[in-house]
């Protein structure tokens, strides 16, 4: 990582990469803007980024695409022109694939859900006796709650297995066997910086739903922290490598808290109406004083 000295602190360059423009990219552009930060927003859904050591005159890529591809492939341009990226493709690639992120988080002690892996529907078959009805069945890659199932019985099972059979996607015909855990009916999202907790908030799930995800209708609300939940937060993010990552956390009724998920491109948009913190300024700061040091 490159650092510059205080004379210097106003050269700083920011490249944020994007594919679709949000809420949470208007806040970061706000944000860039009211600290006079030098910054360019290349949207890699409509240009190529070449491999070309000009790209070296940003210090700072912030990678924001929603497609998990595009945000791994372009962090990994970045990198090869020696660009600090926010998150670095080593991050990405563990966060954006279920089974990598469990094995680190399960490696280094920090709890996870019972799961079980199962790549053939007759492996999925036994691993749905061996967890026990009802459960939950997940690809290890996708967002927003989507191909999550809840199933309750083998013939619901017997489905979810045949229609992802049909998908032209190996990954998506990787099964997640993991327990099903309600227990308030809600789960906790938190979002790191660095080594700091900016806090957490519930995803309380709204009617009809048996999911929590904001996207799907999840009802935000603030939430007192204690320190075992800050800190298995912050182990988390720490082991994946993410400096800017938000974690889902499920409340198991014996085990206490669990890590169900990190996102490498986390939303906000939640975490802010719950908690009244400013994300996007809260980043911004973050990447300035670094450079600063």
């Amino acid at each position: 990582m490159k650092f510059l000295s205080m004379e210097e602190e106003y050269k700083l360059k920011i490249a944020l990469i994007v594919d679709i423009i949000r809420q949470e990219e208007k806040l970061l552009i706000k944000a860039l803007n009211d600290r006079n930060v030098d910054y360019d927003v290349i949207n890699v859904g409509q240009e190529p980024i070449p491999f070309n050591k000009a790209l070296g005159k940003y210090d700072v890529g912030i990678i924001r695409p929603v497609s998990m591809y595009r945000a791994l492939y372009s962090s990994a341009v970045l990198e090869a022109s020696g660009v600090h990226t926010i998150n670095s493709t080593e991050a990405i690639s563990i966060c954006g694939d279920k089974i990598l992120t469990y094995s680190k988080l399960f490696k280094n002690s920090i709890p996870i859900p019972d799961s079980i892996i199962a790549a053939s529907p007759d492996a999925v078959m036994k691993a749905y006796e061996q967890m026990g009805f009802p459960l939950i069945d997940k690809p290890p890659i996708g967002s927003w709650g989507r191909m999550v199932s809840l199933i309750r019985d083998v013939y619901e099972g017997k489905t979810i297995i045949e229609h992802r059979e049909m998908l032209n996607n190996a990954a998506l015909k990787v099964h997640i066997i993991q327990e099903y855990i309600k227990f308030k009916n809600r789960d906790i999202r938190c979002i790191v910086i660095g080594e700091e907790l900016l806090g957490c908030y519930a995803r309380n799930i709204p009617p009809n739903e048996w999911r929590a995800n904001v996207a799907l209708g999840g009802n935000p609300t603030p939430i007192q922290v204690d320190e075992k939940l800050r800190e298995l937060a912050i182990n988390a993010a720490r082991v994946v490598k993410g400096e800017f990552v938000s974690i889902d956390i499920l409340e198991h009724p014996m085990k206490g808290y669990v890590v169900n998920e990190l996102n490498d491109v986390p939303e906000f948009k939640g975490f802010m109406l719950a908690t009244g913190i400013n994300v996007a300024e809260k980043l911004i700061d973050y990447i300035i004083k670094i450079y600063r040091a």
